[in-house]
């Protein structure tokens, strides 16, 4: 593999890693100001602002379910109280894809392909996570209603073959690196000639032709 949609698949890692960046970039902001608790005279702490309209929203939907019909009161509890720290978690796993993202430009544009290390381990985990993640999910709305499970399982093959063919994009970019990292020539780079005597070289002779007549006079 050495194009990705139309371009080099080193061209194609750092667009992904780009846009890895702008949306890890995008999801911690707003993290970072709830757990900071900024005051929101501009809408710059959109969790804040719209904390109690969510847990309307999911209060309203797990009492509609007959499993969670007479049990919502608990959950609703955990989740208010177990808020914060899922933010902080979030915003943690937002700032290492971020960290990682960045790695992964800066080495290729430098040509380090260690620094392609940390975002291919992160991805490939998300992958396994998500995928296992988004198949409970897809599931469990097939199950709630047809409609919502035919959408989220479009959307999850979707976002399953995006993820493993940048996935697979930037894994050739990091064997196309250290391929020219470690190319050599067998071949010596310069001329054969100049490695023979530039001068021409003289024996003398005179000592040979004396053995060879001393010889023959008593031979």
């Amino acid at each position: 593999m050495r194009n990705c949609c139309c371009c080099d698949v080193r061209t194609g890692s750092i667009i992904t890693g780009a846009l890895n960046l702008f949306v890890s970039l995008l999801v911690l902001f707003p993290m970072v100001t709830y757990l900071g608790d900024w005051d929101d005279p501009i809408g710059i702490n959109p969790i804040k602002e719209n904390q109690r309209t969510l847990e309307n929203v999911l209060e309203d939907i797990l009492r509609e379910h007959n499993w969670t019909q007479h049990t919502y009161p608990d959950i609703m509890t955990s989740v208010r109280d177990y808020l914060p720290t899922a933010v902080l978690v979030a915003a943690s796993l937002a700032a290492v894809s971020a960290t990682a993202a960045f790695m992964l430009i800066l080495g290729v544009r430098c040509q380090l392909r260690c620094l392609l290390v940390p975002w291919l381990v992160l991805t490939m985990l998300d992958i396994i996570v998500a995928g296992a993640g988004g198949i409970i999910a897809v599931v469990a709305l097939f199950y709630a209603n047809i409609i919502p499970g035919v959408v989220s399982a479009i959307v999850y093959l979707l976002l399953a073959l995006i993820s493993l063919y940048s996935w697979a994009a930037v894994l050739a970019a990091y064997k196309i690196l250290g391929h020219d990292a470690f190319m050599y020539s067998p071949a010596p780079s310069k001329p054969v000639a100049d490695y023979y005597p530039s001068a021409p070289q003289h024996f003398d002779m005179g000592e040979y032709r004396t053995r060879r007549e001393y010889g023959n006079q008593f031979g």
